[in-house]
């Protein structure tokens, strides 16, 4: 759920998602488990997330880089 809601705040800043990432399928999967609990495929659930979680995660680091950077120079 938190993976999805940053995707869509990020996406609503236009910030692109780099290479590998889809905002817009975290969002669809963020409004799925909020809405749809009762529908979940817990292990579908976890695979998905021991898999992509971590792509992502590599993904991720050089924009968190970069936010972190603008933070310290009060850009942000």
């Amino acid at each position: 759920m938190k993976l999805g809601e940053a995707a869509n705040r990020l996406s609503r800043l236009d910030v692109l998602a780099p290479d590998g990432v889809e905002w817009a399928l975290a969002v669809a999967n963020r409004n799925f488990i909020i809405h749809q609990y009762d529908q979940i495929d817990r292990e579908l659930t976890w695979l998905t997330l021991s898999v992509d979680s971590p792509a992502w995660r590599k993904s991720l680091v050089a924009l968190v880089v970069e936010a972190q950077a603008a933070l310290d120079t009060g850009a942000g």
